[in-house]
C-alpha cells in the first residue's frame, strides 16, 4: 500500500509469501477456526503458526489481543483494486507448498501486477535458505 501511496518513496518492492487478499484465499470456516484457536489456544497457537511460518525458532513479542486484531485486519483487508496501479517493480518469493498463503495466491497477484517477476522456490511460506532473499535483493539494487 505504501508502494501505491508514495511512489516516489519506493524504486521496487521484494514481496515474500504475499497475497492481495489473505481472506480470500480461505473458506469462512476456515478463518473463524483460526480466529477461535488463537483465543482457546493463546501464545501456543501463536508459536504453532509462527513454526509454519519460519522454521527457525525467534522470540515473538506479539500479545494475545494484538494478534488477534491484527489476524482480523488482515482477514478484511483487500488490496486488489489498487495492486494493478503499483508502478514499480515487483519481486515475488513465494514458496510452491506454502501452508499459509496458498501458491495460487502469488498467481493472483502476479497477473495483477504490471511490472513484476514470480520466483518460486521449493518450501513453505518463508525460505530456509535465506540467501535467495539477499541474491533477490542484490538484483534490486541493480534497478
Amino acid at each position: 500500500m505504501m508502494a501505491y501511496m508514495f511512489p516516489e518513496k519506493f524504486r521496487g518492492l521484494l514481496l515474500i509469501g504475499a497475497t492481495a487478499h489473505f481472506g480470500g484465499n480461505w473458506q469462512e470456516r476456515n478463518l473463524r477456526g483460526f480466529i477461535l484457536r488463537l483465543k482457546r489456544e493463546g501464545t501456543e497457537f501463536l508459536k504453532t503458526f509462527r513454526r509454519l511460518a519460519y522454521e527457525r525458532e525467534f522470540e515473538d513479542c506479539i500479545e494475545l489481543e494484538g494478534a488477534e486484531k491484527l489476524l482480523r485486519d488482515y482477514i478484511t483487508l483487500n488490496i486488489k483494486p489498487i495492486v494493478p496501479n503499483i508502478r514499480q517493480r515487483v519481486f515475488l518469493l513465494h514458496g510452491i507448498r506454502d501452508p499459509i498463503v496458498p501458491f495460487r495466491s502469488a498467481l493472483s497477484l502476479y497477473n495483477l501486477l504490471k511490472r513484476s517477476k514470480l520466483i518460486p522456490f521449493l518450501g513453505g511460506h518463508f525460505p530456509r535458505n535465506e540467501s535467495l532473499i539477499f541474491e533477490v535483493l542484490k538484483g534490486m539494487e541493480e534497478l
